[in-house]
């Protein structure tokens, strides 16, 4: 049998209540596992990502950089940039001549 979201939802909030897990540890949780499923299925897009979890791109980004278990995830799961050597390159200089 089947079971429905709303039954196994429950099975899984009893599970917590009594292992003693309080309501914020449990919404960190669950919200942790669902940014990670989401940045996962966009392989590290986190405008695409932001748009199938229905927030803010901003809003997304300041959960990975504040929420706890999701500390690190992004820079594991982005592709790595071309690092930019510390040196800056001066422009060549400009060849017109001025007008006096």
């Amino acid at each position: 049998m089947v079971s429905s979201i709303d039954d196994r939802l429950n099975q899984i909030i009893r599970e917590l209540i009594g292992n003693g897990i309080t309501l914020e540890q449990a919404v960190e949780a669950f919200e942790g596992k669902y940014i990670v499923a989401a940045m996962s299925a966009s392989r590290g897009n986190v405008t695409q990502a932001s748009k199938a979890l229905g927030v803010h791109r901003n809003t997304l980004h300041n959960k990975l950089r504040t929420q706890t278990m999701l500390n690190g995830f992004a820079e594991s799961i982005r592709p790595s940039r071309r690092r930019v050597s510390a040196k800056r390159v001066s422009a060549p200089p400009n060849k017109k001549s001025r007008r006096v």
